[in-house]
């Protein structure tokens, strides 16, 4: 596997910097004077229309994308066979530090824990893919052994889902064919989980540890 630095760490890093921003909003000059009281209506009423806005249609998921879970088991002693994890190490001088994980071609970015460099399941992950990737991707994934504790995914404030959908077509350019997805929240115990990432032109497995 390749270990080497990725070009889409910068997005990860202006993300972390664009979430700081706030916006601020336009004054607006109001007149001395208020304006002259609009023309008496019309004696026969228009009727009213009422318009209910329509919700975005959900993201289309191909059928081959779902393929049956292949994530590996524990090892004999029980221990994580965890992808590898490319970045600084936490210090107190750094105490929070990004790590990606595996080789893509989307590799999720995770955040190191206090305790035994482990990840952080109580932080964010970001979702960085430095290539083209094709159509829509899914995520799913849960604990190593225990197929019933399930990851699942929040995105906002919206309740948290066992499928994680990365649709290009809200992603953001990184790069020539590189994209980036706005942050998830994972909810997961700890414990040793693996992940499936399936796109239209690749299955990938990764696992991780988390505190």
């Amino acid at each position: 596997m390749r270990l080497g630095p990725r070009r889409g760490w910068g997005p990860v890093l202006a993300v972390a910097a664009v979430g700081g921003l706030l916006v601020a909003g336009r004054l607006i000059h109001l007149p001395e004077q208020p304006p002259s009281p609009p023309p008496s209506p019309p004696t026969t009423a228009a009727p009213v229309i009422v318009t209910t806005p329509q919700p975005r249609p959900a993201t289309a998921i191909p059928r081959m994308l779902w393929r049956p879970l292949r994530l590996p088991g524990l090892g004999r002693n029980g221990s994580c066979p965890a992808s590898p994890a490319v970045g600084p190490p936490r210090t107190v001088d750094h105490p929070v530090a990004s790590v990606a994980v595996g080789d893509g071609p989307v590799i999720p970015v995770l955040f190191r824990s206090a305790v035994e460099g482990r990840l952080d399941r109580s932080m964010v992950v970001y979702w960085d893919a430095p290539g083209p990737v094709g159509g829509v991707i899914i995520v799913r994934g849960h604990r190593l052994g225990t197929p019933r504790a399930r990851v699942r995914f929040q995105q906002d404030n919206r309740p948290a889902r066992p499928v994680h959908v990365l649709d290009p077509a809200v992603a953001y350019r990184a790069g020539a064919e590189g994209r980036w997805w706005r942050p998830t929240r994972l909810r997961a115990g700890p414990g040793c989980y693996g992940l499936q990432i399936d796109g239209l032109r690749f299955s990938e497995v990764l696992v991780v540890n988390f505190a």
